[in-house]
Formats: structure tokens, sequence, C-alpha cells
């Protein structure tokens, strides 16, 4: 007895419903096909669909399907034509899409549909599918079901239009506003004047050609989401850029980039050898990519004001943001359209935003930059996904990504070197400048009447004691640098000597109690054995401090709790502030006070003000109540409040105005910059330089415990915590 397979009418959801994870990409299935059948434009309707019951139609000028296309080919589940011919018929343009099964997710999408189609092979006449997916239920088979094709006469242009009807699922704003952008990314976006126009409306009927060069293909869609996005994207800022990369992929895998500036100006050019460079900057190249050839553009900009007063640019940021919010990030194009989801909203499929967490004035992230991987693919090496998610991760589609990464790579050294090359020396230069400049000012001030030439002489000489000032304060910050730097590479070493050092002392105990009775060893031994292996285990925790306070993560710009920071700062600082005497008391308010801020600016409050209270402490003896230093935070509608007193002996011997300003503090054996740089972190928390005058940081010379008191207002944010460990 023979016997064959059969499919129960489950297996019509499974491949349907279940398939497709958003009603807006079964839309898009549909459109991709009207794209293999040549078509030239695609329409998009939605009638009553913000609710389920819905209707959506979609129309195309392509070549139709003759009856027996429908049978072969359109009702054949699970076997495209594409499998026989990966080129279209008019345009020869690549064949999107493999498996066949996308067309059944769409359809699934209502539980009526309706196509008609005009072939382009029998002009006048047209043919009409019905099905409803309800006359499967009652069936053991989904081929017990029969389906009728039938024909009659038309007057209308070859194409096709398929109605599905009684939607499943309503298409919310969001939906739409989705399926919107998918639409208008499609193809267009990219070209010298963005999306193509519709072809839809002109008279003339192609298909009585030949081969014809392709004209394009364009969607619309009728929908106010659609036309709202529509004339975001159409404006087209690409000449908005501050750079400009462009990387190619050859027939061999060999990589190669430009990099060019907003003047159009070549910055560097590399091939395989620079271009491939492992991520890490280490290790040789691969001799080539397994991926197909491929082209990446990828347009980086500045969003800031100056950038476009720089440029002379007659756009205005806002506009050209709000289109980078809207187009924002690199699209993957294979054979002419986009594929989702590579680009969408959440989608950084290169790791743009990660890269420039760890380098962020050098790097691109997805809502600066707007780019394309555009890729043919002749060889069928990229797999989509039978969810249609994008392509299967194999060896070629994993290679094209790490191209397109280490392209960006390589543009971001370019421009580290390029801007550590313009800042080097640069000082030097404008000194120089400066000099010359200010030689031929003064000649030109002592031709002036002396009543003119008094103000003016006593400008710039106002100037050069600030510009003196400032060249103090640079080199103090370099060496401060070098310090740091210094501390935190030796601090690496120090924790295994220290490491040592205490395992050592341990020994040292264990045979000294062997050897020594217990009135001997506690008469002789045990105290400075104690001191000694508390001093070894000091060292080990303070080797640990500047390489815990420097952790790159910390300077990623977050939204910080200051009582969470505080925490971990008391615990960090906890231990030397018991071997000085100091009585570190926390106070914290219950609430979250959160900020928005980097975990190490808000650490550098704490620790400048808590080491300026230390260093008060030094020569003051004991003190009645102790030497106490106590933080304390509380939270007022918008603001979070920080207050830091101590029991020291006040504020004496300087103004309190003076005490901000660097170099002015009161002990000299300090840099005079602590309190300088709590000054600069709350003005760039609060936006703005007058801190002191509207009162968003204080210092009273005798607060609560009698000594100097701080008191920082800043502005509180409502956002989530986000946390990094790195």
């Amino acid at each position: 007895m023979s016997v064959h397979l059969r499919f129960a009418p489950e297996i019509l959801a499974r491949l349907g419903e279940e398939l497709i994870p958003h009603p807006d990409l079964g839309v898009m299935e549909l459109v991709r096909n009207s794209y293999d059948a040549d078509a030239t434009w695609c329409e998009v309707t939605l009638v009553n669909a913000k609710r389920a019951g819905g209707t959506l139609v979609v129309s195309d000028d392509g070549h139709g399907m003759t009856p027996e296309e429908i049978a072969g080919g359109f009702l054949h589940i699970g076997r495209s034509s594409k499998t026989e011919s990966h080129t279209t018929q008019h345009y020869s343009r690549r064949k999107v899409g493999e498996k066949g099964l996308g067309r059944l997710a769409s359809l699934r999408l209502g539980r009526e549909i309706e196509v008609v189609t005009r072939p382009s092979a029998t002009p006048g006449i047209a043919h009409r599918l019905t099905i409803d997916w309800a006359a499967y239920d009652n069936v053991d088979s989904v081929d017990e079901v029969q389906l009728e094709v039938k024909t009659f006469v038309t007057s209308e242009a070859p194409g096709t239009t398929v109605i599905i009807k009684r939607l499943r699922e309503s298409f919310e704003s969001d939906g739409v506003r989705r399926l919107a952008r998918s639409l208008l990314l499609l193809s267009g976006v990219f070209s010298a004047h963005g999306p193509m126009q519709s072809s839809k409306r002109r008279n003339v009927t192609r298909w009585e050609l030949d081969k014809e060069p392709d004209p394009g293909f364009s969607v619309t869609m009728d929908a106010p989401e659609y036309e709202t996005l529509a004339r975001a994207v159409s404006q087209g800022y690409f000449d908005e850029y501050e750079f400009k990369l462009t990387a190619v992929l050859d027939e061999e895998g060999r990589a190669s980039a430009t990099l060019v500036d907003w003047r159009g100006v070549v910055i560097a050019t590399g091939d395989h050898s620079d271009v491939a460079t492992p991520r890490s900057g280490k290790g040789t190249p691969p001799v080539a990519f397994s991926a197909p050839p491929s082209k990446f553009e990828l347009w980086m900009f500045l969003r800031d004001v100056e950038s476009f007063k720089r440029r002379n640019s007659s756009r205005k940021l806002p506009e050209v943001a709000q289109w980078l919010d809207v187009v924002g990030g690199v699209h993957l194009f294979h054979r002419g359209l986009r594929t989702h989801p590579y680009g969408d909203p959440g989608h950084d499929w290169l790791d743009l935003n990660l890269g420039r967490n760890r380098d962020p004035q050098q790097r691109p992230s997805t809502n600066n930059s707007v780019g394309r991987v555009a890729v043919e693919d002749p060889d069928n090496k990229l797999v989509p996904k039978t969810d249609r998610m994008g392509f299967q991760e194999n060896l070629a589609f994993s290679d094209l990504r790490d191209f397109a990464q280490r392209a960006v790579d390589w543009s971001a050294r370019v421009r580290k070197s390029k801007w550590e090359d313009d800042r080097t020396g640069d000082a030097a230069v404008v000194r120089k400048e400066r000099k010359n400049d200010r030689s031929e000012a003064e000649k030109v001030i002592r031709s002036l009447p002396a009543s003119v030439a008094a103000p003016l002489r006593k400008a710039f000489e106002t100037n050069d004691r600030l510009i003196a000032a400032l060249e103090r304060d640079r080199l103090l910050y370099r060496a401060l640098a070098t310090v740091g730097i210094s501390t935190a590479v030796f601090a690496h070493e120090s924790l295994n000597t220290a490491g040592g050092l205490g395992a050592d002392l341990e020994l040292l105990e264990h045979y000294a109690q062997l050897l020594l009775d217990e009135t001997a060893f506690a008469e002789n031994i045990e105290e400075p054995l104690d001191r000694a292996q508390r001093s070894a285990a000091s060292i080990h925790s303070f080797a640990k401090l500047p390489l815990r306070m420097l952790r790159r993560g910390k300077r990623k710009l977050v939204t910080v709790d200051v009582n969470e920071v505080c925490v971990d700062f008391a615990e960090m600082f906890g231990g030397y502030l018991k071997d000085w005497q100091i009585d570190l008391q926390v106070d914290l308010c219950p609430e979250p006070a959160t900020v928005r801020s980097t975990v190490a600016d808000i650490e550098s409050l704490y620790a400048n003000l808590v080491i300026n209270a230390a260093r008060a402490f030094g020569g003051t003896g004991d003190l009645p109540g102790g030497r106490v230093v106590r933080i304390r935070t509380a939270v007022t509608g918008e603001v979070v409040r920080i207050d830091v007193a101590d029991s020291g002996p006040g504020i004496s011997g300087i103004e309190i105005d003076k005490i901000w300003e660097p170099g002015e503090g009161s002990d000299e054996d300090g840099t005079g910059l602590g309190l300088t740089i709590v000054k600069d972190i709350v003005a760039d928390l609060h936006g703005k330089k007058r801190v002191l005058a509207d009162g968003h940081l204080a210092a009273i010379a005798h607060g609560e415990l009698g000594g100097a008191q701080f008191t920082i207002n800043l502005p509180r944010h409502m956002q989530q915590i986000e946390r990094d460990d790195a």
C-alpha cells in the first residue's frame, strides 16, 4: 500500500501566526513579494485596522500571476520560485527571501483573503482567488479544502492586489509607526534625493517592452503616521555629517576603507591590513573575510550647536536630530531592500553604543550616525531565518558583521590619531601666535590717546594674568594625572607585595609561638607583630583603592544614586579614616537620591570633601568630641542635597569665597585643587557657572559639628538607576 504525508490544519497556525511575531512584519513580506514581481510601486492601505476585524490592502504594478503560477507557486507553500531563478523576469533583480513561508504567514494575518492579479502575459485578463481560513477548521488535512481561481475581463494594468479581511490583530499606533518606518527605510532613504516617487499613476504599460533598466522600487502607505515620518525622512540631511566612512569588501574577501571629513577632504585610507586589524588592536588580520562582497557607508554627525556654526550650516540642530531619531543606526540592505531587524530601535547589531561607551569622543552611536551595509549576495551565503527576523548566524553573516565592526574601529583609531596630532603642541603654537599678536596690539595701543590706551592695556594685563593662572592649573592637572596613572600602575605590584608580606608575618607569628613560651611571646613579640600585620593589611587595602576608583565603568554617564555611591565610598575609605582616628558617620535619606552623572564625579565630591576634613584634623590633637566627619543626604522636590560636616577647627585665615579658587587652600602642603574640583563638578551637573551665587554650593566656617560644613544641591533625576560594574 502506498502512502503519503498529510498535514493537519494546525500546521497553518504553526507556519502562519506563530512564524511572524508582529503583524507589521507580515505586511513587509507582501511588500517584498511585490519587489520580486518587478513592481515599481507598492501601496499599503489599512482600513479600520486600529482594532481587530479591520482590512489590509497591498497593491502593486508587478507582472501579476497566471492561474498556473497561482497553483504552482503562490499556493505551493514551502516552495518558492526563488529556488528556481535567483533573478526577476524583467529587471533582473536579485530576489529576496528563500523559504516561500513568509507569504503564508502574512496571509494568515486575517481570517479571509482575496487576491486579484492581472498577469502581464495576458493583458485584459484578471484572476481572483479567495480563501476563507474557517474552511480548514473542520477537515483532517489541508488538502481536503478545494480552492477556485476565477477569471474575468479587466481594463486595469498588470499588477496584484492582496486584500486581507477580518484582521486577527489590531494595528496600534506603535505598530503603525513601526510599519511606516520600515516601509520608508525599505529602499529609498539613502538615495541622493530621498525616497523615490511612486510611478503608480503613469498611463504606459511597461510589460510590452523587453528588458529595461531597473527604475527602482518605492512604497507608500495611506496613514497619518506614514505622512509624518515621510516628511522627516524625505528631507535628507546626509550632507550635515562631520565624518563619513566608506568601507568595501571585495570578491576575495579583502577590505579597504576611506574616511573623509565634512569638507570632503580625505583624512585617511586603509587597506586590508589596516581595516581588518582585530578589534583589540592587536594580533594578525585574517587573510580574508568569508562574507559576500559588500559596501558599508556610515555618516557620523555631531549633535551640538557648535558643529553647525563651525560648518556655517543653514540647517538647525533640532531638525537634524529629529531626522536621526527616525533613520539612525546601521541598516542592512540585502539585494536592494532593507532587512529587518538590523538598524531597528534597540537593535544595535554592530555594538556601536557599547564602543562609544568605552571611547565617547571618537566613536559613533545609533543616535548620532546613520549607515547601511549593502550586499547583493549572488552565491546565497546569507540564509534568512524562518521567522524572518534577519539572517542565520553562520560564518558569512558573522564575517559580514565583523568586517563592518572593524571598519568602525579603524575609523575611530584614525579620528583619535588625528585628534591627538591636532592637540599635541597646540599650546606652544598658540603661545607663539599670541606673542606676535600681543606685540602688534601694543604698537596700536601706543598710537592711541592715553584715555583709550589705559583701559585697553589693563584688559590685556588682566587677560595675561588669567592665562598664566590657567597655565599653572594645566601643569598641575597634568602632574596630578601622572600621579594617578603611576599610582594605578604600581598598585598592581603593591597588591602582590602586601599580600606576600601578610603571609610572611603569619608564618613568623606561627614559628614565634612555637619557639617562645606564652609569656615571652606576649611581652616581646605580640604587640609589634600586630602593628606590622595591621600595616600590611592597610598597604594591601590602599593598593586596591586607586584601582577601584579608576574603573572605566565609573566614568560612564548614567543615573546615579548618591546614597549607593556614599556606601561604597565609606567602605573604601573607612579603614584609612579609622587609622587616622576619624569616625566617618553616614546619615542617608530613605528614598532614592538619583542624579544624572558619573559614579566617578559623585565619588570625587565625597573624596575631596572628606579628605579636606581629614587634613584639617592634622594639627588639632585630641578634640573633646573626637574626630568626626558626617555625610548626610536628603531629597526635597527636585533637589538632592549632600552635607559634609566635620568637628575640626573650621575655616580660618581665608575668605569663604576664596576657598573654591585653584591653589587657594589653607593647607600649604596640599594642591589647593580639591574644592575647585568640587565646584567644577557641581557646575557641570547644573550646566551653569554661577553655582555659588545661585546657592547650589555653599560652605560654612563653623557648622553643626563645630568645624567646616559644605552643602551641595544637585538636580534630581527620576529615571531608573543604571549600573555598570565594569
